[in-house]
């Protein structure tokens, strides 16, 4: 077989007993044959059909390099045209998972450990300070900077239970940590003490999505002590939004003075009567009567409530030495009141947005009216100018257009934009799932459902849900039957109004955000 393949190509193959005969410096007349730049190429396609060989490739590479009249560089059957240094870059995609995985199995088999982490209640675990300083900039201070740790093998964590230590050591040699209700407070503290940020922010995003007005007013405390910015301004959203709700619940008489005098001072308080406000002062007054009872005029000055400060102190100077609960307080309270029809004084921010509408062609103005002062404001217009037939709807302070068609193209849209009404400005959001028009859209949980509507020219059954953290959608189950620009209500939002050519939304300053999750976390 070998050499019927030299014979077709010209030239002969020595044995591999003649290898020195390739060293020689005389070369047969055939050997300048095949070291031209097609016979090279040629002796190679040649050898990797013959089985046996392979052993002449080194010498043909070799005594092609240093022929006397063509130095061609023949790497692997390819002959280069510059001779500068030939580098190539290889880049192992799997080689940051085998990585993981050998120091998993080092963690495991307690290999090559420089380190022994002991937790508050005396458990030991033996870790690697290199994997230790990549996931935690608090271990990589102590390791870099003058400590005493830096050159001892023992640290005890003073308030890091064993179990959330175990968790946390589990996350730097495996990414993945399990977060649930049970420990999700612990692990916030022990991410926010250790400087774990991706282990903070996943425990802030996941009690963001179990707040509700039982525990957002303990929730914004905790948010503001361990600075998660993101669930302190969620639970402040509930806290003003629902306060009539939330003034209802265990936790409010628990709260200290000045976190109550911080929720009476916000400006988007959304209380419609004072009495709600004064039931409130007398429910937080009645837990505590003989300590807290002194508050009352610094709580009804956060409220700018005008009552007689006079009858207010003879009234409380007479019902010392009696016991004050808070019904008590409630009626003092009222009857402090300079006159029964006063206006309230906290009154709920309302404002109605006109977004769209037609007028021979479509409108993308975005007008804003405020009832109190009866004046309607400009705002900035949506950026899709032709489009039209689209829906809206309001979770937080974000008003969400999804969907339509443009004047010039029947075709429906999937895309959606978000309207920010505390800054005045439009931006894209995630697309839908499905494109659509003359559909229907609402917020509940916490979340924005798209629901039937219209493709290409048929009704459609379709629909889906945005998940606003994940900033994703999500397919649901189908409608019983198809539907388009029908009423949506839902039990826990105000229903907004969308019509063929215009878009309008109510919104109060302050709406609760409540998100349940319709995936796994």
């Amino acid at each position: 077989m070998g050499s019927s393949w030299a014979t077709k190509i010209g030239c002969a193959i020595p044995s591999p007993q003649q290898t020195d005969l390739f060293h020689s410096v005389s070369v047969s007349s055939s050997f300048q044959t095949w070291t031209t730049r097609r016979r090279c190429i040629q002796w190679y396609q040649c050898m990797k059909h013959c089985s046996g060989l392979n052993s002449y490739i080194p010498y043909l590479i070799t005594l092609t390099l240093h022929h006397p009249r063509r130095r061609a560089q023949c790497i692997t059957g390819m002959t280069l045209k510059d001779q500068g240094d030939y580098c190539f870059i290889y880049n192992d995609p799997t080689h940051h998972v085998d990585f993981l995985e050998s120091f998993r199995t080092f963690y495991k088999q307690g290999l090559f450990t420089d380190v022994t982490l002991v937790s508050s209640t005396g458990e030991t675990f033996q870790c690697h300070k290199a994997a230790l300083a990549a996931c935690s900039l608090y271990f990589k201070v102590m390791f870099t900077s003058d400590m005493r740790e830096k050159s001892n093998g023992r640290i005890k964590l003073t308030g890091v239970d064993h179990t959330i230590l175990e968790a946390l050591l589990n996350y730097t040699y495996t990414s993945q940590i399990k977060i649930t209700e049970k420990n999700v407070q612990c692990l916030l503290q022990a991410a926010d003490q250790l400087h774990f940020v991706s282990v903070k922010d996943a425990c802030e995003q996941f009690l963001v999505r179990h707040l509700d007005i039982g525990n957002c007013l303990g929730m914004h405390l905790f948010a503001e002590f361990h600075v998660c910015p993101q669930l302190e301004k969620e639970s402040r959203r509930i806290i003003v939004s629902s306060f009539e709700d939330v003034c209802t619940q265990d936790e409010f008489v628990e709260t200290s003075l000045e976190k109550l005098v911080y929720i009476y001072s916000q400006e988007c308080l959304n209380v419609p009567k004072e009495q709600t406000l004064l039931k409130s002062i007398a429910r937080w007054i009645g837990h505590d009567p003989k300590k807290r009872v002194g508050y009352i005029y610094e709580l009804l000055k956060c409220l700018k409530i005008k009552v007689d400060d006079n009858y207010l102190r003879s009234a409380l100077e007479l019902h010392k030495n009696h016991l004050l609960n808070e019904n008590k307080i409630q009626s003092l309270l009222c009857y402090c009141l300079r006159s029964q029809n006063q206006e309230a004084s906290k009154r709920s921010t309302a404002s109605m947005f006109v977004i769209g509408g037609y007028y021979w062609h479509p409108l993308s103005e975005v007008h804003v009216w405020d009832p109190v002062s009866n004046n309607w404001i400009q705002g900035a217009d949506m950026p899709d100018h032709a489009r039209e037939s689209y829906s809206a709807t309001t979770l937080g302070p974000h008003i969400y257009i999804t969907g339509g068609y443009r004047t010039d193209n029947i075709e429906a849209l999937d895309t959606v934009w978000i309207y920010n009404v505390e800054s005045d400005d439009w931006t894209k959001g995630c697309p839908m799932l499905r494109a659509r028009y003359y559909h229907c859209s609402v917020t509940l949980g916490g979340c924005v459902y798209a629901l039937g509507g219209y493709r290409k020219g048929a009704p459609s059954q379709e629909a889906e849900v945005y998940d606003p953290l994940k900033k994703m959608w999500f397919p649901i189950a189908n409608m019983i039957k198809a539907s388009h620009e029908g009423e949506r209500r839902s039990k826990y939002n105000t229903p907004h109004i969308t019509a063929q050519y215009t878009a309008a939304a109510m919104r109060e300053t302050g709406v609760d955000y409540h998100h349940t999750s319709h995936t796994q976390y």
